[in-house]
């Protein structure tokens, strides 16, 4: 006699999958937090369980999400993101073992979606959405800065323990600020240690994912 039901198992009973399971949940903040950070095989092994992560959260906070056609060479970008004021287009690194890619990748996608899609340019948003962030000692904190420096482009990081504290606390979520404007000599999310604070918790807690390691 079987007791109790697998997470699987009751997702494909209640007809929901597995990562709205884990989005969407009673479980308290630090919970979700902690369940989200050990879901990494999960989302990478559920059919287009990347897509819906990024659809689900970015959607929850107000955004209208698009992911471009396989094989469509006029739409290199992972996603774009649509919301009132602004549009932003997305490389999406989960795991993040290739983000240093992401930061060139992503001067392409800029590039396309102002010249091809007739976006302006200042309400555009290029970010990186990776699964942790990159240790401070690799160069993708000297490409971004170095970006900034020479074409005046703030390329946005966040993670996605980030974007989940955002749509579980339902805090505003503004990418058009500097908030997540991280970069060589500022390259933590200090806007998440407060959201963090108010549920009696800290960015240590989960190191590597609002501030990188050392």
């Amino acid at each position: 006699m079987r007791i109790f039901e697998s997470i699987q198992d009751s997702a494909k009973s209640a007809n929901v999958s597995e990562i709205e399971l884990i989005v969407n949940n009673d479980l308290s903040l630090t919970d979700k937090l902690e369940k989200l950070r050990k879901s990494i095989s999960t989302v990478k092994l559920a059919p287009n369980g990347e897509n819906e992560l990024i659809n689900l959260l970015f959607s929850g906070l107000g955004g209208d999400v698009y992911f471009p056609r396989k094989g469509d060479n006029s739409e290199r970008f992972d996603a774009t993101i649509t919301f009132p004021e602004y549009k932003v287009v997305t490389e999406i690194e989960i795991p993040s073992t290739e983000i240093l890619d992401a930061p060139r990748n992503l001067l392409d996608d800029y590039a396309v979606v102002h010249c091809r899609k007739g976006e302006d340019v200042n309400k555009i948003v290029p970010l990186v959405v990776c699964w942790d962030l990159p240790n401070h000692r690799t160069d993708y904190w000297n490409v971004i800065t170095d970006v900034y420096n020479i074409l005046g482009i703030k390329i946005k990081t966040i993670s996605i323990l980030a974007l989940a504290l955002y749509y579980w606390t339902g805090t505003p979520l503004d990418l058009c600020s500097d908030d997540f404007f991280l970069n060589y000599d500022n390259s933590k999310m200090y806007s998440t240690e407060g959201i963090l604070q108010k549920y009696n918790m800290s960015i240590e807690d989960f190191p590597g994912y609002f501030s990188p390691f050392k």
